[in-house]
């Protein structure tokens, strides 16, 4: 194994023993713990311990680090000695032509640099880059070139971190909810996990309901209802939950992420249909919400075909433009909470009754 791969290609293969230097560098820091304490155990073994040791680049010289790599435990086994630098961008920005110099020769020890910044046109990512091995840690995307989050992926690493860590099984829709809900935000969604493993049936499984219940707490469970209150007609509700939601310290853009997962599914649902009537077939709302992603249990798909219904077919069928626009605002013009609430409740209100709805089917 050798290049720049994504932490998930990590922990999916058997990993070779590297020498020389490992960095561990993106924007998730839970990944690049999860990526440390792979390798640290795969290459240590049961005397991980031993064999590696961990600073901090505030306290640490160049000195002390090439003298732990060159120095073999007592306890340490037959692998290669292991230095943990945490922090490292500004260890790498005192120390290049050292770090340079020992990854082109050692053929011992291993020096793992957890960084957040690691530039791609550098000599030392491209000597790296060549020889070794450098592990990327943030959400993967849907190709080299692509800066869109690749959301299957996110979804099949919940699955399978549930069942071989938790000892639970998630449903595939439980991922992709689990993602909206927590704004892909690899962390929380570990720490979701683990209260969800608590809910589990003696069959080991968790329903969307159970997930929908529990991960957020109340919080989560008025955001739902005031999506529910808004997509009815009753913009007078949704923003009084809103206000709820707001004064509890809820930011603006983390309840939106909630939001705008659960009003796709209504402008999803509105395309399936036009998109029948445009191919001269007779409209199928019940067919079309199920395809849009509603879930038969709890009266779901009734109540999503009443909601656009009075939504209407041209309102329902703005709905992405609204999202995208809500979207780009609260990260730019209306970042701050005071003048995020605008932009939600805006929302709220272009889906209140008053305005009237028109028919979808």
């Amino acid at each position: 194994m050798a290049g720049t791969i994504h932490v998930f290609d990590l922990l999916s293969k058997p990993l070779d023993q590297p020498r020389g230097v490992c960095p561990v560098f993106g924007s998730e820091r839970f990944l690049k713990k999860l990526a440390v304490d792979f390798m640290v155990k795969s290459i240590g073994g049961d005397d991980a311990e031993f064999s590696a040791t961990q600073y901090d680049s505030d306290h640490v010289g160049w000195a002390d680090v090439h003298d732990e790599l060159a120095t073999r435990s007592l306890f340490g086994g037959s692998g290669p000695r292991i230095v943990v630098v945490d922090h490292a961008d500004r260890f790498v920005k005192d120390n290049r032509e050292r770090i340079e110099d020992y990854a082109e020769t050692s053929s011992s020890g291993l020096l793992i640099l957890i960084v957040d910044s690691w530039p791609s046109n550098t000599r030392l990512y491209k000597a790296i880059n060549k020889s070794g091995v450098q592990i990327r840690c943030d959400a993967p995307t849907k190709s080299a070139r692509s800066k869109k989050r690749d959301e299957k992926q996110v979804g099949d690493w919940l699955i399978d971190r549930a069942k071989s860590e938790y000892e639970f099984t998630l449903p595939a829709g439980g991922a992709q909810t689990l993602i909206e809900l927590t704004d892909c935000e690899f962390g929380r969604m570990d720490q979701e996990l683990q209260k969800l493993s608590l809910y589990a049936d003696k069959k080991g499984k968790v329903d969307q309901a159970t997930i929908k219940q529990v991960v957020g707490g109340w919080r989560a469970r008025t955001m739902w209802e005031a999506i529910d209150f808004a997509a009815d007609g009753e913009a007078g509700r949704a923003v009084e939950l809103l206000d709820q939601l707001l004064r509890s310290g809820e930011h603006p853009l983390a309840l939106f992420g909630q939001l705008s997962w659960s009003l796709r599914r209504y402008a999803t649902a509105t395309e399936i249909v036009m998109r029948q009537m445009r191919n001269g077939r007779k409209p199928n709302l019940p067919g079309a919400v199920k395809e849009a992603g509603f879930r038969q249990w709890g009266g779901e798909l009734e109540e999503s075909q009443a909601r656009i219904r009075q939504l209407g077919r041209h309102r329902a069928g703005l709905m992405l433009d609204w999202l995208l626009e809500a979207d780009l605002a609260l990260k730019r013009s209306h970042s701050k909470p005071d003048r995020g609430r605008l932009v939600l409740e805006m929302l709220f209100v272009k889906m209140a009754k008053e305005l009237g709805p028109q028919k979808v089917a």
